[in-house]
């Protein structure tokens, strides 16, 4: 058996969408192993800088500018991401002066073979993401990096990653998601969210704009006396990108205080773009992919993509649990711009509500490749939105090359 056949084994929330498990599920059962993996990591004798970051929007591409700008910094960073777009490598990757980079299959094999074979009835309990961050966490170490970034799943409370202990938390945009299990309100959402901190936790740093719409969440998080909270303060910009971008460097600027004159020389431009986010996947004509799947997100990402194009479709698909209501809301404030909006239906996905206003005439909805492959011949530009699990419909569409 190798690290692949054991992994897909493994019960995988994220594809079955059976979120009810949450409503028992605590992180009893996996603590002992987590223990016992870092009795193994005990060898090394360097103890790294480790960052969560949760939230609901932007958590991807901060926990990238992050794992990038420490990387340019000089320093070995782990960097650990979830979902993945084609493959679960994606989830743990190495960063080298500021590209995040795919581990070598073999060395994985390796380290399972090693380390989890022997004693594989301790892991056998685990599930699909329980068992990555047990992986990565090993893995970090045997790779000796100095610095590693976590970006949680779900939520905070009851997120596999709190069990990494970090030295910082991160926390990104507060929105509408999961509220049957993470709550029903933004205050609810962000308390869930912070309870990731732990007894080694130094700091949290937030942007201001969550702070002074969720006040009662800051004040009432754990640890409020000793852990202190630092406030980003940005000015509008053209991309979430390069707020988020801004968001990881002021952040790091504040925990190593003296590389502030390297960090300084860093500009949006010197790194590579997230994957997946904002992604340019075609010229000709225009097809942008963005995994944004809640209202808010759709909204920021409209918007952003309507700045720089007089018109242009939207291929829209998502996963049942999510608002879909609320995300065809979203899109008001840009219909005039929408040539029309595609819905897609297929296997696995959503059906969407009857959307109202103008963008009731401009809506396909579609369950095939074959009925959107003419929008992808075109010369419109397309803004696909709404879940992940797009990205390899679009590379199809594409024809995209992906090089992983």
């Amino acid at each position: 058996m190798n690290f692949l056949d054991f992994l897909n084994e493994r019960q995988n929330i994220e594809k079955t969408r059976n979120f009810n498990v949450f409503q028992t599920y605590t992180l009893d059962g996996l603590k002992p192993i987590f223990e016992h993996v870092k009795k193994i990591t005990q060898k090394n004798v360097h103890n790294p800088l480790r960052i969560s970051v949760v939230g609901t929007n932007g958590k991807g591409s901060t926990s990238h500018y992050l794992a990038c700008l420490f990387s340019k910094l000089g320093y070995k960073v782990g960097l650990y991401t979830s979902p993945h777009l084609i493959s679960p490598l994606e989830r743990f990757q190495l960063v080298w002066d500021g590209n995040p980079t795919l581990p070598l299959l073999d060395e994985l094999n390796l380290l399972f073979q090693n380390h989890f074979l022997p004693e594989i009835e301790l892991y056998e309990s685990l599930s699909y993401f329980e068992f990555l961050t047990v992986f990565a966490f090993l893995f970090f170490s045997e790779q000796n990096t100095e610095v590693q970034i976590w970006e949680a799943g779900l939520g905070g409370r009851l997120d596999a990653t709190k069990l990494v202990d970090a030295n910082h938390v991160v926390l990104t945009k507060i929105g509408l998601d999961h509220s049957a299990i993470l709550g029903n309100t933004k205050e609810a959402i962000c308390q869930e969210k912070l309870a990731i901190i732990g007894d080694r936790c130094l700091s949290l740093f937030a942007m201001e704009e969550e702070v002074e719409s969720l006040k009662t969440s800051f004040v009432n998080r754990p640890r409020a006396n000793s852990v202190p909270l630092h406030i980003f303060s940005c000015p509008p910009n053209e991309s979430y990108l390069e707020t988020n971008f801004l968001f990881a460097k002021d952040t790091i600027s504040q925990i190593i205080p003296n590389i502030q004159q390297n960090l300084a020389s860093l500009s949006f431009q010197d790194l590579p773009k997230p994957r997946g986010r904002m992604e340019v996947m075609q010229r000709e004509p225009l097809v942008v992919f963005d995994p944004s799947h809640n209202p808010d997100a759709i909204l920021t990402t409209t918007q952003e993509f309507a700045k720089s194009q007089s018109k242009f479709h939207i291929f829209l698909g998502s996963l049942p649990d999510k608002d879909l209501k609320g995300i065809l809301e979203a899109l008001s404030p840009s219909e005039t711009k929408i040539e029309s909006l595609l819905l897609w239906e297929g296997e696995g996905f959503g059906s969407f509500p009857e959307p109202t206003g103008s963008l009731s005439a401009k809506t396909e909805r579609v369950r095939t490749t074959a009925e959107i492959l003419p929008f992808f011949q075109g010369r419109i530009p397309i803004l696909v939105l709404g879940s992940f699990r797009l990205y390899g419909i679009v590379a199809n569409l594409t024809q995209n090359t992906i090089k992983m």
